[in-house]
């Protein structure tokens, strides 16, 4: 009985994969933008520095860009805000530079309970969907450890 079970689960996940493939591989609507928004999940500390650092090698094609921090965290948004002027300052053709600041609350803090870090995921999660729903991105960056 439990087999027959799995091999009905693995088939439905078979069936729906084959399906999204077939939707995304024949999707003819492709229009061409001048820039494509990016959302960027910053870490703390180190994680900061190294997205920035990758984010440093991106033109301005990728605009805006919503980062993702901490509510806690005032070392990032110090991080990012002067990465965005240091950006904006090598490239005077540009206007003014489009990025914001997104503040969700932290998943886990220092020393925190495992058991416990299931409702405060849980609730980080909760508020970041909407911000995921209003800002739309085009493409995610994150630089997390497991």
């Amino acid at each position: 009985m439990v087999c027959v079970l799995l091999a009905a689960a693995a088939g439905a996940v078979a069936v729906f994969l084959i399906l999204r493939i077939w939707v995304v591989l024949h999707s003819q609507d492709v229009t061409p933008r001048e820039s494509l928004s990016i959302l960027v999940v910053a870490g703390s500390g180190g994680h900061t520095t190294e997205i920035l650092r990758l984010l440093g090698s991106l033109s301005n094609a990728y605009s805006p860009r919503h980062y993702v921090i901490a509510d806690t965290d005032e070392m990032s948004a110090s991080k990012i805000n002067s990465f965005e002027l240091d950006r904006a300052d090598r490239d005077p053709g540009n206007m003014y530079t489009k990025y914001y600041i997104h503040r969700i609350p932290r998943s886990r803090e220092v020393q925190q309970s495992w058991p416990s870090t299931v409702f405060t995921t849980l609730r980080s999660m909760w508020l970041s969907l909407p911000l995921i729903h209003q800002v739309k991105p085009d493409l995610c960056l994150a630089n997390q450890q497991l």
